[in-house]
């Protein structure tokens, strides 16, 4: 081989080699930002939770949870509705249904419990609240079926769905009610409804008092 043809040959070799390890560069380089998005946008995900909902929530009742009224005008949260009287005179067995404008079992449930309300109340003492976890786009409904149907309890909504990170089963599949004894304890919990089922829910709440 001449020295010329040396020299061409050389210089065809240093700029495959220049190539390829170009390419190898590139490629870490494309892995190493893969990594690092990977990595970072778990961070950002939860900064953008910790923004929505800022506050502890506690897991044993009454929670800490905020909460709407139907026309989302007023802001309460659960420590206060829920709170449990000092005096052990004033504490009540406590009713929570939980249900969504577009779940027709619920509609079902809580028309039952507000034809036998009136009744149940001459009977016995208890507190009961309906809580809608309706997402956003829904809110609009709960005012609407309220007024409509006419409920006799008070009707709030959990805005921020929070209710599923605390209730058993993560509240997965409505309706579901729950009875609280006048402590604060979990004394019954019952999911879907059929006709009958109201019947239960009464004597559960009358063994309480």
């Amino acid at each position: 081989m001449t020295k010329s043809n040396y020299s061409v040959h050389w210089a065809l070799c240093n700029q495959k080699f220049c190539r390829y390890f170009a390419q190898k560069i590139d490629m870490k380089r494309y892995f190493i930002l893969a990594f690092a998005m990977l990595c970072v946008a778990p961070l950002f995900a939860q900064k953008k939770y910790n923004t929505e909902v800022n506050y502890a929530i506690d897991t044993l009742f009454p929670f800490n949870i905020k909460l709407l009224d139907i026309d989302s005008t007023k802001a309460s949260n659960s420590k206060s509705v829920l709170a449990i009287p000092k005096k052990e005179k004033d504490r009540k067995p406590t009713v929570i249904a939980f249900w969504l404008t577009t779940c027709m079992p619920c509609m079902r449930e809580l028309d039952t419990y507000t034809a036998n309300y009136p009744e149940w109340k001459k009977q016995v003492s208890f507190n009961m609240y309906a809580i809608s976890t309706d997402y956003p786009h829904n809110f609009h409904n709960i005012a609407k079926i309220v007024r409509q149907k006419q409920y006799p309890f008070d009707v709030l909504w959990d805005c921020d769905r929070m209710f599923h990170s605390v209730m058993p089963g993560d509240l997965n599949g409505l309706p579901q009610v729950f009875i609280f004894d006048k402590n604060g304890k979990l004394a019954y919990h019952h999911k879907g409804f059929r006709p009958g089922d109201e019947v239960t829910l009464f004597a559960k709440i009358k063994e309480l008092q």
